[in-house]
């Protein structure tokens, strides 16, 4: 049998994950200085990512869709991401966190943004959005982390 995910579970996810990296860039913002201007730029975004995809579903989601739509084959659990890190990480380690939580975001949205093709044009738009932010995040934290390499 297919796993199948509704719109509101997706939506319900989304939100969570765009709480829990805002609350995580807070937190790297808190404790890493060379990078705090950034982060807190990425938590404000991820409050805005999270309204733009539950505005995009208060709009555009009706009950049909709600009931007759679903996700298939869309583990939610394969996108999950540890966002609690060590006190004495390093600034490389944290970055790295941070690399691979946009990773499995920005996968999250285009995964979501593909399979909700079918319905009206803002869902994946929105979702297409919000992915896009996400990689250009994980571009910055790699350049970001190759120079303290090559430091």
């Amino acid at each position: 049998m297919e796993k199948q995910t509704t719109a509101s579970a997706i939506i319900s996810f989304a939100e969570k994950l765009e709480d829990s990296s805002s609350k995580f860039y807070v937190k790297l913002s808190e404790k890493y200085e060379q990078g705090r201007e950034m982060f807190m730029a990425f938590a404000k975004e991820s409050e805005k990512n999270k309204v733009l995809i539950k505005r995009t579903y208060l709009e555009t989601i009706t009950d049909a869709i709600e009931a007759c739509f679903s996700f298939e084959d869309l583990n939610l659990q394969d996108y999950l991401v540890e966002t609690d890190f060590k006190k004495d990480a390093s600034y490389s380690d944290a970055l790295k966190m941070a690399i691979k939580l946009e990773e499995k975001a920005s996968k999250f949205y285009m995964d979501v943004a593909k399979r909700s093709e079918s319905l009206l044009a803002t869902i994946p738009r929105a979702f297409k959005k919000v992915a896009e932010v996400r990689n250009n995040r994980r571009l910055k934290l790699k350049n970001l982390l190759n120079s303290l390499k090559c430091n």
